[in-house]
């Protein structure tokens, strides 16, 4: 059996032979009616040969078809087909069904113990238990140092157990295959990430994104990082977005930066292969092998390298496709042209019915049936409000929403009675009245309300079970009374209407928000997800900075605002967005708080949150707040309108912060 590529084999992987899975097969069989595998492996292990044969299209790293061959050349062709499964089965991490790494390797162990003796090839596995699987994150969100030296440090496993079986077999010392193995490992991932980025459509490494070394490669490098990271931002499927991909790595830069990793990797190979002892047969077989091997992938890599360096030259407009939509606008005219689509989305379909609190089933077994709509319209002003000019009085309809609610009966529900008046509706419409300059007489006996709730310590619970005149509901209890999310938006809502007269109250809840404050994070929130307390939190500094006076916790406020900004920017992922576009649109409005913001970090979520819009402007509906649901439950209200409104603020306070460069809004 010799090392030469096969005729017609893909140009992707060398050494494929037709008959390779066949091979594979025969021994699978033969281990299976030994019992030495077990019914329950016969689906991913046929996946994993099939894969390990190069399959499909050559695209797979024909871990099989390479210790077959590589058996043939130490003399040890009867054990080549059980080496082969041993290896394919090491190298089946990904496969879905498979066992876990330790399962897999006590399986391979098992195969080759019936060709050497069993505590030798128990030291081989223990050999590999030290070293790293192939295990490439999926949009990962920590920081990227981390990621390249994780990146750089796996994948050594599977090809450590690719040229120590051979060794293994033939009796010979397994060191120099294992420093082989260290060796080539580099090159041949980095040949895998080009052959899924260049010949296979259908690999999840850009829609994903995939972190692999040879991404890793590139944003691991400063220069080279920024123009990638902005190109990884929002989806990466169509054939626009790959087009743009593709032309940006195939530019001088990156070949380079490639090129040189390759080289470097290769040259320590090769002193690797020179340094192999040869005294016996086996030993030079698998040396000459490995020499081989080298001149295999340096012939495939520079096929790759003449590839890309084509691709550059041809320049963004080589392959053929669909114009981009958006013509050659900058990011900014984009996010512009996207913020006037969802805000003309959102006036067109004001009041905003869809996104109402709809109780058909009642509430908790109520008999009512209640409609709950003034605190999501009042959410969605506000945040038109913030956008600014939009087109339309929006003032006016604020002013409106305020008149339309009862003087002292400012509930959820409105006129149902189960449940008491609550401090979040207290905060959105203080901050309206604030804002609009309507409604403050009547804003003040809701403002009574919310006194006779507050105890000797100032602190303001999230029900109002008390009135001016006595009870407010009939006697029901509610979840949530010391909600930190709740808290911080009625200290936006006071700061908003009367920072002064409301000291004492502001200085108290602070005080019990500050307290809620571990390690960067806002504990304590029941109604709101950790993302949108977080941007309370930030929203209420804001405030306080503003409009405290001498602001007694300036000092503690700061701080943990710090804390918190880090901790949430710190938590953007590979392609530009936060989690989700809700989490994204907070994330964003609190980088545009930051002292200094990261010009990227804003444009890439911007990207990211743009790409995730609807074609009507609008946003999909996501989770926002905790609310009952039918037959007892409990889950989260959600509503396109409301999502839109939150995701329409934070793309224009981030778009703002990028046209203002470098100045803090106060």
């Amino acid at each position: 059996m010799t090392l030469a590529a096969a005729s017609g084999a893909a140009a992707a992987w060398p050494w494929l032979d037709p008959d390779d899975k066949a091979a594979c097969e025969r021994s699978w069989s033969a281990l299976l009616l030994a019992g030495a595998l077990q019914r329950g492996d016969a689906a991913w292990g046929a996946l994993a040969i099939e894969r390990g044969v190069g399959a499909p299209a050559g695209r797979s790293i024909p871990w099989a078809s390479w210790a077959l061959r590589l058996c043939g050349r130490v003399g040890t062709p009867a054990a080549a087909g059980d080496a082969a499964v041993a290896v394919a089965v090491v190298a089946a991490g990904d496969i879905e069904g498979a066992p876990d790494a330790l399962a897999r390797g006590a399986l391979a162990g098992r195969l080759l113990a019936q060709h050497v003796d069993e505590a030798r090839a128990h030291r081989w596995l223990l050999g590999l238990a030290g070293l790293a699987e192939a295990s490439w994150q999926r949009n990962p969100s920590a920081a990227a140092g981390a990621l390249v030296a994780g990146a750089a440090a796996a994948g050594v496993r599977e090809v450590v157990a690719l040229w120590t079986a051979p060794a293994l077999l033939a009796g010979d010392d397994l060191a120099p295959a294992r420093r082989f193995g260290e060796a080539v490992t580099a090159p041949l991932w980095l040949l895998d990430g080009l052959v899924r980025l260049w010949l296979d459509p259908a690999a999840p490494d850009l829609p994903a994104p995939t972190f692999t070394p040879l991404l890793a490669l590139w944003l691991g490098a400063a220069e080279l990082a920024p123009p990638l990271l902005l190109a990884l931002a929002g989806e990466r499927a169509s054939p626009v977005r790959r087009r743009e991909i593709h032309s940006l790595l195939a530019t001088r830069p990156y070949r380079a930066a490639l090129a040189a990793r390759v080289r470097g990797a290769l040259a320590a190979a090769r002193e690797v292969v020179a340094g192999a002892p040869r005294s016996r047969p086996t030993e030079r077989g698998l040396a000459e092998a490995q020499g081989e091997f080298l001149d295999a992938l340096a012939e495939r890599l520079r096929f790759f390298e003449g590839l890309m360096s084509f691709r550059d030259v041809l320049g963004a407009g080589a392959a053929l496709g669909p114009p981009r939509a958006q013509g050659d606008l900058s990011l900014p005219e984009v996010v512009r042209a996207d913020l006037r689509t969802a805000v003309a989305s959102l006036l067109e379909s004001a009041p905003w019915p869809e996104s109402w609190e709809v109780q058909r089933f009642g509430v908790l077994g109520s008999r009512e049936q209640p409609v709950g709509h003034w605190f999501v319209r009042a959410t969605i002003l506000m945040a038109l409000l913030e956008i600014g000019e939009v087109g339309r009085d929006v003032r006016a309809d604020a002013a409106a929403l305020l008149d339309e609610i009862p003087p002292g009966e400012l509930r959820y529900f409105g006129a149902f009675r189960d449940l008491p008046p609550d401090a979040d509706d207290l905060a959105i419409m203080l901050q309206l009245a604030a804002e609009t300059g309507a409604a403050r007489e009547r804003a003040e006996t809701w403002i009574e309300v919310m006194l006779a709730n507050v105890g000797d310590d100032g602190v303001v619970p999230t029900w109002f079970y008390r009135g001016p005149a006595g009870p407010t509901t009939p006697g029901a209890t509610w979840a949530g009374d010391d909600c930190t999310a709740v808290r911080l938006n009625v200290l936006a809502g006071l700061l908003s209407f009367d920072a002064a007269r409301f000291a004492r109250l502001i200085d108290a809840n602070a005080r019990r928000a500050l307290d809620a404050a571990s390690d960067g994070a806002i504990r304590g929130a029941c109604f709101y997800d950790d993302a949108y307390t977080d941007l309370a939190f930030l929203r209420f500094a804001r405030l306080y900075r503003r409009r405290a006076g001498d602001a007694p916790r300036a000092a503690e406020i700061a701080a943990v605002e710090a804390a918190v900004l880090s901790r949430m920017l710190g938590s953007q992922r590979l392609d530009g967005g936060f989690g989700t576009p809700l989490r994204t649109a907070a994330c964003l409005e609190a980088a545009a708080m930051a002292g200094s913001p990261d010009r990227l970090l804003i444009e890439r979520g911007l990207r990211y949150l743009g790409e995730r819009q609807l074609v009507d402007g609008s946003w999909p509906a996501e989770p926002l707040y905790r609310a009952p649901m039918k037959h007892g439950r409990e889950g989260h209200h959600e509503g396109r309108a409301l999502t839109t409104a939150l995701c329409a603020r934070g793309f224009a306070a981030a778009l703002s912060r990028l046209q203002r460069g470098g100045e803090r809004r106060a």
